[in-house]
C-alpha cells in the first residue's frame, strides 16, 4: 500500500448537453459502432491502483463555477478509501473552511462564521459543491469499472464506450487507454454529478493519474 502527493487542478464549467439513452439510441445518435474488443481485455489496460494506492493528499486550484458565483479556490486534500478532508481558501488565502466526507455523512466547518453542520450522504437538499464532494478522492482520481457492471462496449475512430448495467457510460481514449469521461447523465439520478472529464495524464510517484479534473453538478448548473 503507498501513499501519494499530488498536485490537483479541479475545474466546474458550463455544460454542453447530449442525450444518452438505451443502447440502439446511442448507436443511432452518436454513429457509434458496437465493439468486437473483449471488455475484460480492455478493462485491464486501464490503470486500477485499488489495491496499490490507499491514501493520497495534494493541493490544487479550483473554479467553482455556478449562476451567480465565479470563484477561484485553493484546495488541501487528504483521502483514504473510507474518508476524504478538504481544506479550502479563498484567492486572497484567506481560510474558508473545510469538508470532512466519510461513508454516512458529509460535514462542513464555516471557519468565517465559526458553524458546523453535519448531513447525511443521501440527503437530497444538499448544494451542489456539496454533493459534489461527497465523492471519495481516490476513487475520483482512479476511477476503476469492474466486467460485471458492463452492459455494452461501443466504439468510434477515437474512443471505446462503455454503456454500464446502470446506464452511465465510461470513455476510454483509444490511443492510452486512459478514462476520457464518465457521463451519469443516463444513469442514476441518485449520482452527486451529472459528468467528469479527465485530462493531463501523468505519472507521479509510479502511478498514471489526472491533473485536470472538470465535474459538472447533477443539476447540470
Amino acid at each position: 500500500m503507498k501513499s501519494l502527493r499530488l498536485i490537483w487542478i479541479l475545474l466546474a464549467a458550463p455544460l454542453i448537453l447530449w442525450s444518452c439513452g438505451s443502447s440502439k439510441g446511442i448507436v443511432e445518435d452518436s454513429g457509434l459502432e458496437r465493439s468486437s474488443v473483449n471488455t475484460g481485455d480492455l478493462l485491464s489496460m486501464i490503470p486500477d491502483y485499488r489495491d496499490e494506492l490507499q491514501t493520497i493528499k495534494g493541493s490544487g486550484r479550483a473554479i467553482v463555477s455556478e449562476p451567480g458565483n465565479n470563484e477561484r479556490v485553493t484546495l488541501e486534500f487528504y483521502s483514504n478509501r473510507s474518508e476524504s478532508l478538504i481544506n479550502v481558501k479563498t484567492s486572497v488565502g484567506i481560510e474558508g473552511g473545510s469538508i470532512h466526507v466519510n461513508s454516512d455523512s458529509i460535514l462542513v466547518y464555516n471557519r468565517v462564521d465559526k458553524q458546523a453542520d453535519r448531513l447525511p450522504i443521501q440527503r437530497g437538499n444538499l448544494s451542489s459543491v456539496g454533493s459534489i464532494a461527497t465523492v471519495n478522492i481516490l476513487d475520483l482520481f482512479n476511477y476503476t469499472v469492474v466486467p460485471e457492471a458492463v452492459d455494452n462496449v461501443f466504439e468510434n475512430p477515437e474512443e471505446f464506450i462503455l454503456e454500464l448495467l446502470n446506464g452511465a457510460t465510461v470513455h476510454i481514449s483509444k490511443e492510452n487507454h486512459r478514462i476520457v469521461k464518465v457521463d451519469q447523465r443516463g444513469g442514476s439520478p441518485n449520482a452527486p454529478y451529472s459528468l467528469i472529464e479527465y485530462s493531463g495524464y501523468g505519472e507521479i510517484e509510479g502511478f498514471t493519474l489526472p491533473r485536470r479534473i472538470t465535474i459538472y453538478s447533477r443539476d447540470e448548473k
